[in-house]
């Protein structure tokens, strides 16, 4: 029965059809490159792709179940140690991510194109041209449920708590309660989100 109206659906409607056909094609290409030939990720079932993946780095990369693909997405890791772990249903539409250490998002997100970074990548000190300088690392963390809006940014040490919005452009320095509307440079909690 669920097949059938699936394929009443796509006689209605063969544009939707044959984009949609044409995002698990490109999702079952990037899992045979970066699961079996590269050895980057691992990947959930069905994986839809309608931009590109772009996976670098010597870390892990784990994708969950019905995981989908708009825009470029990049999920970077930047030591072999370093994970980024995405959940089950989460939309990542032009999202970045550099992890030096851990990024783990909850399922059922909604990622636009926003930067998630676990590090600074440059020491805060004065003698930050020195390798010798410190850099700070500290894990991300952003559970189920979260919207991050298009232009923030996620950085180091954060938490993003359950059903929680991130407004457009907002930057995040500290952590976020659960069901928090957060807007602004640096990042408020303006209201409580609703039922």
């Amino acid at each position: 029965m669920v097949f059938y109206l699936k394929f009443q659906k796509a006689i209605a409607n063969p544009g939707s059809a044959c984009k949609y056909a044409t995002s698990v094609l490109k999702g079952l290409w990037y899992k045979i490159k970066y699961e079996n030939i590269l050895r980057r990720a691992t990947f959930g079932k069905r994986l839809r792709v309608q931009g590109k993946l772009k996976i670098k780095g010597p870390g892990q990369v784990i994708f969950g179940d019905d995981v989908a693909c708009a825009g470029l997405v990049t999920p970077y890791t930047h030591h072999s140690a370093a994970t980024i772990e995405i959940g089950n249903r989460v939309f990542l539409n032009g999202t970045r991510f550099g992890a030096a250490k851990s990024i783990t998002v909850g399922s059922n997100c909604i990622l636009a194109d926003c930067r998630i970074m676990d590090t600074d990548f440059h020491s805060l000190r004065k003698e930050r041209h020195s390798k010798e300088a410190p850099v700070e690392v500290r894990p991300v963390h952003i559970h189920s449920n979260v919207w991050i809006g298009a232009g923030a940014a996620v950085l180091k040490g954060v938490t993003v708590g359950e059903n929680s919005v991130v407004g457009f452009g907002a930057v995040v320095t500290s952590d976020i309660e659960a069901d928090k509307l957060a807007v602004g440079n640096p990042a408020k909690v303006i209201r409580t989100i609703l039922d």
